[in-house]
């Protein structure tokens, strides 16, 4: 098990590592954005979801002896967060903190969805104007190739008259 600290926002988290996933110690968050732990470690293992995600891992912080804490998979930190509810007993750096964080997960997801929707929009009106161009393209080709089968004929005919040796009063 690997373990690191992490900055986030103005304070430093213990994330942990088993090679297969990376868990973000809840306690540690908490602590930094000036959550209560024990109500949140709470919503969590009520939470349908998050419950069945959540795992305790062995964890030293500071010089403190190593015990088990509860942590959340990364992948499932900022839905958690975002789903945080203010209350009137946060302070008002707590609020603060947590506003600038769902502002910005507001905007991350509006990005993703529809940042991906908007360049599929673009890379799609492209095709259709490729598309275009290259039955316009098209088009004039087979004009071409028919001009230049009559102009082949015309070929022919005068080859066939200067070839043809036979005189002729008209």
């Amino acid at each position: 098990m690997k373990q690191e600290l992490v900055k986030f926002y103005n304070t430093q988290i213990v994330c942990v590592s088993d090679n297969d996933k990376i868990y973000v110690v809840v306690k540690t968050l908490c602590d930094g954005l000036g959550l209560d732990s024990d109500r949140a470690i709470k919503s969590i293992s009520e939470d349908e979801i998050l419950g069945s995600e959540r795992a305790e891992q062995t964890v030293q912080i500071a010089n403190d002896q190593p015990r088990k804490m509860i942590c959340l998979p990364l992948e499932f930190v900022n839905g958690w967060l975002f789903q945080v509810k203010f209350t009137n007993t946060m302070s008002e750096d707590t609020k603060q903190s947590l506003i600038r964080y769902k502002r910005e997960c507001y905007k991350a997801l509006f990005m993703h969805f529809f940042g991906n929707m908007k360049k599929q929009l673009e890379a799609n009106k492209v095709e259709i104007d490729l598309l275009k161009e290259i039955n316009e393209l098209t088009d004039k080709k087979l004009l071409i190739n028919d001009e230049i089968k009559e102009k082949k004929k015309l070929l022919e005919k005068i080859r066939e008259k200067r070839l043809n040796n036979e005189p002729t009063l008209f």
